[in-house]
């Protein structure tokens, strides 16, 4: 989709015929500026938005692709249970020599047991000190910095801390309405498109921003060019305003020394002042008789 009026050669300057054209161009110019500029505004953020939407879904399918990896690791790591098993048999079996074998097989299992719970305790307690998984401290600085920005002293870390709750209570009260719905089988108010159609879209839009792209340089040189040649003519004017001045004088002195030229130029003056003075009596008498 083109805007231009139609194409210039870049590099060369447009002398207007007068003024008045020139700058009915360069307003025609800028108004088409405008135009593209408005249509590119609106355009950018909605192809970066599906950009972003066919970054997460190249990624949702590469964790898949991970996920079935990750099965295989987990087969062989039940392979790898399967060896443990058997080294603690083997274990159990060789203090049986010593003790009974019940015995030794408790002894083992309790000692197993102590310890995966200190293991699992400290996982805990450092998953738990990490939970939320977001940086909470260079969030809250920065909507901090935003509404100081915005409101200066009356924006207080007890309102922004209040803000950021109520946003979360509300993203909770989206994610559950969303899961009701699914168990009830609602369809989602808003399909989402698939990988292919937003690669389509964006694409449809990337040529259409080029061609804004080529019809903002081209306008620009457009309006260069006139611009230059509006100054180009002004001082061509000015440089010719003497010659023109000295010309008509010149002009005018030759017709007042031609007595055939001035009688030519006022015969039909004085035909015209006849005519109207001829008029004007007999609208007198007509008038005088009523």
């Amino acid at each position: 989709m083109s805007h231009a009026p139609g194409p210039a050669e870049p590099g060369t300057t447009s002398r207007p015929r007068s003024y008045r054209s020139g700058i009915g161009t360069l307003k025609n110019g800028a108004t088409q500026l405008l135009g593209i500029s408005k249509v590119a505004t609106r355009l950018g953020p909605k192809q970066i938005k599906d950009e972003l939407q066919i970054a997460k879904l190249e990624m949702k399918d590469k964790g898949v692709k991970l996920g079935i990896g990750a099965a295989f690791v987990v087969a062989g790591l039940v392979f790898l249970l399967l060896a443990v098993i058997a080294l603690v048999v083997a274990a159990v079996a060789g203090l049986s020599k010593v003790m009974e074998a019940w015995l030794a097989a408790l002894l083992i299992a309790v000692l197993f047991l102590v310890i995966l719970a200190v293991l699992a305790l400290i996982g805990l307690l450092k998953i738990k000190a990490q939970l939320p998984l977001k940086p909470e401290s260079a969030i809250f600085g920065l909507l901090y910095d935003v509404g100081v920005a915005k409101e200066g002293s009356d924006y207080t870390a007890t309102r922004v801390r209040r803000e950021m709750r109520e946003k979360q209570e509300a993203k909770q009260r989206e994610k559950d309405e969303e899961s009701r719905r699914r168990r009830a089988g609602e369809a989602p108010e808003v399909p989402q498109p698939s990988q292919d159609q937003l690669e389509q879209r964006t694409k449809a839009r990337r040529d259409h921003l080029k061609s804004l792209r080529d019809d903002l340089g081209q306008q620009a040189r457009t309006i260069r060019s006139t611009a230059t040649g509006l100054v180009g003519k002004t001082k061509h004017d000015a440089r010719s305003a003497p010659d023109r001045a000295r010309s008509a004088a010149s002009g005018f002195a030759s017709n007042a020394q031609d007595p055939e030229a001035l009688r030519l130029r006022w015969k039909p003056l004085a035909v015209l002042a006849v005519s109207l003075g001829t008029a004007a009596v007999f609208l007198a008498r007509l008038l005088k008789r009523r």
